[in-house]
Order: C-alpha cells, then sequence, then structure tokens
C-alpha cells in the first residue's frame, strides 16, 4: 500500500537513493501497546505503594511521557531509505547522509517482521528493525534472503 505523500528530503533533488522506507504502522502499534502495557503497570505499582491514585497516575503520565519521547525520537533516527547491494546495505539518513553496514545476523517473525544486526565500518553493532509495511514485499522478501545468506556465512 502505497499510502500518502511523506516528505523526504531526497524526494526534492529527483534522486531516490534506494527503496524508501515508510512509515510502519505495525510498528507504531507496537510501540503504543508496550507504552499502555509500562504505564498501566506503573500506576498499579505506585498504586499498590502509595495508595493514593494521585501519586499513581503522576508516575503514570510521567512514564508515559518518558516512553512516548523515547519512541518519537527513535522511529525519527530511522533510515528514509535502504539500498541493497551484493553483501552489503546502505541506509540512507533523512538529510541524504549514508552509511555503508554489512548484516552479521538477522530473526525474522512471520514474515511480519525482520531484525536485522548490521556492523558498520568501525565494527560497531547495531540492529536494524525493517517491518513488512514500511517496505515493499520484492524487498522485504529480497532483503530476508540477503540477510539469511549473510548470517549463515558469518557462523
Amino acid at each position: 500500500m502505497a499510502g500518502a505523500y511523506v516528505n523526504r528530503p531526497h524526494r526534492e533533488t529527483g534522486f531516490v537513493p534506494g527503496v524508501p522506507m515508510r512509515p510502519s504502522r505495525f510498528l507504531r502499534g507496537v510501540l503504543i501497546l508496550f507504552a499502555g502495557v509500562a504505564g498501566g503497570s506503573v500506576f498499579q505499582c505506585a498504586f499498590e505503594h502509595t495508595e493514593h491514585a494521585g501519586h499513581a497516575a503522576v508516575a503514570c503520565a510521567v512514564t508515559l511521557a518518558a516512553l512516548g519521547l523515547a519512541s518519537y525520537r527513535w522511529l525519527r533516527a530511522r533510515p528514509a531509505a535502504v539500498t541493497l547491494h551484493a553483501d552489503s546495505l546502505t541506509l540512507w539518513s533523512r538529510s541524504g547522509e549514508a552509511r555503508h553496514t554489512r548484516v552479521a545476523g538477522y530473526a525474522q517473525w512471520s514474515g511480519r517482521l525482520l531484525a536485522l544486526t548490521l556492523v558498520g565500518a568501525r565494527g560497531r553493532r547495531e540492529t536494524l528493525l525493517v517491518p513488512a509495511d514500511s517496505v515493499d514485499a520484492d524487498t522485504f522478501r529480497q532483503l530476508s534472503v540477503q540477510a539469511r545468506r549473510a548470517a549463515a556465512s558469518h557462523l
């Protein structure tokens, strides 16, 4: 599903460096669900400890605010586009900067989410979550096959 126009800085130049990564409704839903469960848990624990609903509500609100801010920053830091190469990936940021990485490991959950362990030029590992609804089906399949091959070669 193509969805509405998403502001991508590289579209202004007319050059799309790779496959654009759309915002994922699945990932946002999971983050909202996690924040709700965490907020409810904090409320219950604070209410049991203080026996005052006002204090528990404040603790819940602070937890939800902190998780909301962290989720927003994490979603904004996700790459805007990805370019697939034979043995590596190039991740494009919203500002147009490119990072060349290679896949060191992966995990895939039921065709909905792909978790890639990437190794950068300095040897630093990072995790990239690729929900199936953020890229087209063919790109998701190619990415999962490439991750499977790259991870097998590192074992």
